[in-house]
């Protein structure tokens, strides 16, 4: 089984199944093959395993509800190994399976607004201890960067985000924790969209001693849709392309702004009555540096109360805000995207030693 897995996940992966013959209908069947039988072996693709091409520093760089940030390289490259955190009480089988479900997803996309997934990491002498490596985004997250950065073209980071999300859904992925913290910005100054999956692949039902991905996460829950906010104990929503799009809503409103949704109300345990009711971020005056200063403009605003419609099938959806008119008339004075590799399977051809013969 080991070696089916290995020799199907070649193919997969590393792009032999990615010739113009083979159609992206088939191209899915075999993602799905492959993850259901990574499901049931506990397996992954040993093509995505870095772990001996990797230097990581010793100590984290940051630290979220997934576990913790690591600075390091992968030879020339700089990059970023995001280890998730595992107790005592962790379920090990399943947060392996998860975590390799998460790698083998991940490893497939290439969008130049979500971020690249190389390969998985295993920390040395701590088998359980698991890391996702992707490029270093010295700019940080897009809040760090307009703090560094108040006067960047912020409209054109709402086209980013937009055209990220949009590339999610047209492949049956939902981001489901979009915000401020989970979009990164490259040297180029353009959006990416990471952590996708994050919150779910370390959930409560493998992670016991905490609770992330749910509705019940106080640090995102004054991005979520009111259909996930459900003041039900035992409710258990899931996040869906519409709640995406309320979520990408709330982050515009933190980027067009500078304030985090509901800003003014510190108890976050008040945030699922005031959303379900009705509620929603306050609009700035017009005298606020949102509009004087950030570019927020009545279109823009206009877009966003779209985004936060309470019945969800009154919210555009990603595509139609990808195409939305004043994104398409922003002039982009950017240098292109430019992750260095055509794909992360090209990154994983190009650091890893040359196979044996027989091998």
């Amino acid at each position: 089984m080991r070696f089916l897995i290995q020799r199907f996940s070649g193919q997969v992966l590393d792009g032999e199944t990615d010739d113009p013959g083979t159609p992206a209908s088939e191209r899915g069947k075999f993602f799905k093959a492959l993850l259901s039988l990574s499901k049931s072996t506990g397996l992954y693709p040993q093509c995505l395993q870095l772990s001996h091409q990797v230097q990581k520093c010793d100590e984290p760089v940051a630290a979220g509800a997934f576990g913790e940030v690591f600075r390091g390289s992968v030879g020339d490259r700089e990059v970023a190994i995001k280890v998730f955190r595992v107790y005592e009480t962790t379920n090990v089988v399943k947060f392996k399976k998860r975590a390799w479900a998460e790698a083998i997803l991940w490893c497939q996309l290439y969008h130049a607004n979500v971020l690249p997934c190389y390969g998985i990491h295993h920390l040395h002498n701590q088998p359980s201890r698991i890391g996702l490596v992707s490029p270093w985004m010295g700019s940080g997250n897009v809040v760090d960067y307009l703090r560094a950065n108040p006067t960047a073209e912020r409209p054109l980071l709402l086209s980013d985000i937009a055209s990220g999300m949009s590339y999610l859904h047209e492949n049956n992925i939902v981001h489901g924790d979009l915000k401020g913290a989970n979009i990164l910005v490259s040297e180029s100054g353009r959006a990416s969209l990471a952590d996708f999956g994050l919150s779910r692949v370390s959930g409560p039902a493998l992670l016991t001693s905490v609770v992330t991905g749910t509705a019940k996460n106080t640090g995102t829950i004054r991005w979520l849709a009111p259909e996930l906010l459900s003041l039900e104990d035992d409710a258990d929503p899931k996040v869906t392309r519409t709640s995406d799009v309320y979520s990408y809503g709330c982050a515009c409103y933190e980027i067009m702004t500078g304030n985090i949704p509901f800003f003014q109300t510190r108890n976050n345990y008040s945030i699922p009555a005031l959303v379900l009711a009705g509620g929603r971020p306050r609009r700035p005056d017009p005298t606020d540096p949102a509009y004087q200063e950030y570019g927020l403009t009545e279109e823009i605003w206009s877009l966003i109360e779209r985004c936060w419609k309470h019945d969800a099938i009154q919210r555009p959806t990603a595509v139609e805000i990808e195409e939305y008119d004043l994104f398409n008339s922003l002039a982009d004075p950017r240098p292109a995207q430019q992750w260095g590799y055509a794909s992360a399977a090209e990154f994983r051809r190009l650091i890893m030693p040359p196979s044996l013969p027989g091998s």
